[in-house]
């Protein structure tokens, strides 16, 4: 009896060597640094987004430990018309925002308040006492304010 000869398996191309050196990694991160990683991975997700018919938001650097890391986030979304991504956040702002003695423009404007820089982010109803959510720029920290003192600091800010 005579053994079938087997099939030849296609051949696997070999891997092309990779181009790019290795770079070792900084000793420490330097505002610089993380801001060029910020640009270069906003692009690239940019660029990934872009392949699906998607839009980008977002890219901001929080949580900034320059001896060891950093966060970075992005929002990734279908485009409304005027090429945004919706938002749930936004959207209830801009309901709730004239009931608290905000304009609904008023999300995402930035203020000063103890030499802080803090963006509008939200609103929570439930929280009748606190019901505007900031982040601190610097470092994305959340914060909870009184409206009263947000359209304070907004108002201090225009001048």
């Amino acid at each position: 009896m005579k053994k079938s000869p087997r099939k030849r398996q296609p051949s696997v191309p070999k891997v092309a060597a990779q181009t790019r050196a290795k770079v070792p990694p900084p000793r420490n991160l330097t505002p610089e640094l993380c801001d060029q990683l910020r640009r270069d991975m906003k692009k690239a997700c940019r660029a990934v987004a872009e392949t699906h018919g998607l839009t980008v938001e977002g890219g901001d650097l929080a949580d900034i430990d320059l001896r060891y890391s950093f966060e970075i986030s992005f929002r990734v979304g279908i485009p409304q018309e005027n090429g945004t991504i919706y938002s749930p956040d936004k959207a209830m702002f801009e309901v709730l925002a004239p009931h608290f003695g905000l304009e609904p423009s008023d999300y995402g404007r930035t203020f000063k308040t103890g030499g802080d820089l803090h963006r509008i982010v939200g609103i929570n109803p439930n929280r009748p006492k606190y019901p505007i959510s900031t982040e601190r720029v610097s470092d994305g920290r959340g914060f909870k304010m009184p409206a009263e003192n947000v359209v304070m600091y907004l108002q201090r800010s225009e001048v």
